[in-house]
């Protein structure tokens, strides 16, 4: 089955497109050598799994690659060229008179195609034996099951004719070079792009496991028991010096009640949680010290809703359908994880906590899915104290000098710190009006 999220999600977790900075989350991982090893990246990262095993076997080949001290040689020069060279249309034929004259005008005067076989074939010729070779030499006792097929992949490409007659040459000649594009970009075609596709996810896959070893990233333990989410040392990728904290959900207390005043951390620490439980379905490392969940059927989060003007909508009107799709979600899947962000900021404060009760009660009642939701409305704790499935927590700030002080961390209870005024007071907005 797969792994359901929507285009508001993508964009609240910054997954692919960018924050103020410029980053994304597919900017911080996107470290493989080749262009298609990039492109391996980003389909890895938009194709979330449900199911554990293939989850397993993609981090499991990560973690091992990430881990060999020895690996390919891969130039991206030398790729984009070979690219360049496969998508000729001139496709030669077997013909001993046709591959002769190529031949002899290669030599005598040659032209742009020439040029490109020139220099592609024997790229194509090295990245084909250091392929195999680099195949041969990993221990078959400890590999991975998705490197192992990789490995057979690799083997049967490497057992054709046309191969065959690439590692029994000895030497770079005219002759040996068109024989050569006679089967690259011919008979061979289809065993070149295996293992061109093989070469690129194992430069996607390489980057993945070094980032994870050199950032200090974490490979998630999925369980099959029940719902679970838990979270050690939990940060986000964007920040350098970040705090970290941490998260649990569980059968016996599915949601969370986070509240904090303006700046303390609240949608930072969403997002990361969010991007953590993204992450760790695609079969990535997450930025984390541990990471234990059960396996999810989509993502959905509510954090940086915009007015929808172009149809007269009110932002309270979009946060009410945006709720209604997610909720529908909820029924249709069950078993999702869920994050909203100040819901029903829209509004004023009396619909706003009647709204909040009615929809947050609701979602605590349920035996399906994890929620965690933010508020300002501390009122709302009052109302949700007497259920069992939610549990309380917020950003804590130090105000013992008079200013705040943030320290980021997160707390067990409810907070009524409120520095709105305190804020608007700061940047001289109330001096300014007094003044008028």
């Amino acid at each position: 089955m797969e792994f359901k999220i929507d285009e508001q999600t993508l964009n609240d977790l910054e997954l692919f497109n960018q924050a103020l900075d410029g980053k994304s989350i597919f900017s911080c991982f996107n470290t493989a050598c080749s262009d298609g090893g990039k492109a391996c990246m980003r389909k890895m990262l938009k194709s979330p799994l449900t199911d554990v095993n293939k989850i397993r076997k993609r981090a499991e080949a990560i973690r091992y690659l990430g881990q060999l001290p020895f690996f390919l040689d891969i130039r991206r020069e030398e790729l984009s060229f070979i690219e360049v060279y496969l998508q000729q249309e001139d496709v030669p034929q077997r013909s001993m008179y046709r591959l002769t004259s190529r031949a002899v005008k290669g030599w005598l005067k040659p032209d742009n195609d020439c040029y490109l076989r020139q220099r592609a074939v024997p790229y194509l010729g090295r990245l084909i034996r250091e392929l195999g070779t680099f195949m041969d030499e990993l221990s078959a006792g400890k590999v991975p099951e998705m490197i192992r097929d990789m490995q057979q992949r690799v083997k049967e490409t490497l057992a054709r004719e046309g191969m065959q007659y690439l590692m029994s040459q000895k030497k770079d000649s005219f002759w040996t070079r068109e024989s050569l594009d006679l089967y690259f970009r011919g008979r061979e075609l289809d065993g070149v792009r295996v293992i061109l596709d093989t070469l690129y996810m194992l430069d996607s896959l390489r980057s993945l496991g070094t980032m994870a070893k050199d950032e200090g990233l974490t490979f998630p333990i999925f369980t099959e028991s029940g719902r679970r989410v838990r979270i050690e040392g939990l940060y986000h990728l964007f920040l350098e010096n970040p705090v970290k904290n941490d998260v649990l959900f569980d059968d016996r207390q599915h949601l969370c009640f986070l509240t904090g005043p303006n700046m303390a951390g609240k949608s930072t620490c969403m997002k990361a949680f969010g991007v953590a439980v993204y992450l760790a379905h695609c079969g990535l490392p997450v930025p984390a010290a541990r990471m234990e969940l059960s396996v999810f059927k989509g993502l959905f989060t509510t954090i940086n809703l915009s007015d929808n003007l172009s149809l007269g909508y009110s932002h309270y009107y979009n946060e009410v359908a945006r709720v209604k799709y997610i909720v529908e979600q909820v029924r249709d899947l069950q078993n999702v994880v869920v994050v909203f962000d100040e819901l029903f900021r829209g509004t004023n404060v009396k619909d706003a906590y009647d709204a909040s009760c009615a929809v947050i009660g609701g979602l605590a009642r349920l035996k399906y899915g994890v929620f965690m939701i933010s508020t300002h409305i501390v009122e709302v704790a009052e109302f949700l104290k007497p259920f069992p499935s939610v549990c309380f927590r917020f950003f804590e700030i130090d105000m013992t000098t008079g200013e705040p002080r943030y320290t980021y961390c997160l707390r067990e209870g409810v907070s009524d710190e409120r520095i709105g005024m305190y804020i608007l007071k700061k940047a001289g907005v109330v001096d300014l009006i007094e003044a008028l």
